[in-house]
């Protein structure tokens, strides 16, 4: 085992805690966080829109699609201008492309397997996949806000899960760091 590694266990346990925060704060709180999740997108649109311009003037005399860089920069700007100023429409927004996301894919699921159930067994199942992605899909278009909501509860699941393997390798550094007879103040 890398001994850097070992050093720093404490990191991995601050790491794991802050997660399991931030995870448990987007259960309690998933609206609040869908917000935040939101702006963050905005902001990211935003500055890479902005990088994206500079790097298409600065690239307009050797590239020659210079032009699409240049394009696709000023949408992102645009976009994360209009996350700033109305969040809920851009939440509305992803979910609305998630949605017809998972209806292409349930379309698509279905016409595969009847196409393929003359090489495959068991197309019922994948027909049932996409049957899903397609319920899936209208639910999301019939009640978006259930679907803002459910997004900040799998981040918060995610997080907490996450959050719970760093406290784990953590403990587990400590007890090797400890093995070895490294200390650095935090054993």
């Amino acid at each position: 085992m890398n001994p850097h590694f070992s050093d720093y266990w404490w990191l991995f346990l601050v790491r794991g805690l802050f997660a399991i925060v931030l995870g448990v704060l987007a259960i309690i709180f998933p609206g609040s966080t869908m917000a935040v999740l939101v702006m963050f997108f905005g902001a990211y649109m935003f500055i890479d829109g902005l990088f994206s311009i500079v790097a298409a003037f600065n690239a307009r005399r050797t590239m020659r699609t210079w032009a699409w860089l240049l394009g696709s920069g000023l949408l992102s700007v645009i976009i994360g201008i209009i996350t700033f100023f109305n969040p809920f429409a851009t939440a509305l927004a992803i979910i609305t492309l998630i949605a017809f996301w998972a209806l292409v894919i349930g379309l698509a699921e279905i016409i595969w397997a009847i196409r393929l159930r003359s090489v495959i067994r068991g197309e019922g199942w994948y027909i049932a996949s996409g049957i899903l992605s397609i319920a899936f899909s209208f639910l999301l278009l019939v009640l978006p806000t259930a679907g803002l909501l459910t997004i900040s509860y799998l981040f918060g699941i995610y997080a907490i899960t996450i959050g719970v393997i760093l406290l784990s390798l953590g403990t587990r550094l400590r007890k090797h760091n400890t093995l070895l007879g490294h200390h650095i103040g935090f054993s």
